[in-house]
């Protein structure tokens, strides 16, 4: 039997666990723009997915909760431009690894009426 990998797909994410809401926002928004900044649509998919993968292998559901959250806050903060780019992203990547992707949109489904803001980019994406 195949001994299971228990390393972080993304390392950087995972060392974000217990660090403080305004840490993961500025984690956060230092990713997008880094991914929006790449050129190719196919690699920004590679780049978003393994982080959008450790979000969802987070056993630990508060924190998990915590994590998507301040992802989504930190969406909130970038310019337009920038969030149709990691939303266009994130779309694609549904294609790559659509399990991943439909657990990540239940958190964030859950969480859209806590956060201010978020249901108003809700609506502009489901209008486009």
């Amino acid at each position: 039997m195949a001994k299971k990998d228990d390393r972080p797909v993304d390392a950087g994410l995972a060392a974000l666990r217990g660090k403080s809401e305004q840490e993961a926002i500025e984690f956060w928004k230092h990713r997008f723009g880094l991914i929006a900044a790449i050129p190719v649509d196919t690699a920004r998919v590679g780049a978003l997915t393994p982080q959008l993968r450790e979000l969802v292998r987070i056993e630990d559901l508060p924190e998990r909760k915590r994590l998507t959250a301040a992802r989504m806050k930190a969406m909130l903060t970038l310019p337009t431009d920038l969030q149709d780019r990691i939303f266009k992203t994130r779309a694609a990547a549904f294609k790559i690894d659509p399990g991943v992707l439909e657990e990540d949109q239940k958190m964030v489904d859950e969480l859209v009426p806590t956060i201010p803001g978020a249901k108003a980019i809700q609506d502009r994406l489901r209008a486009q």
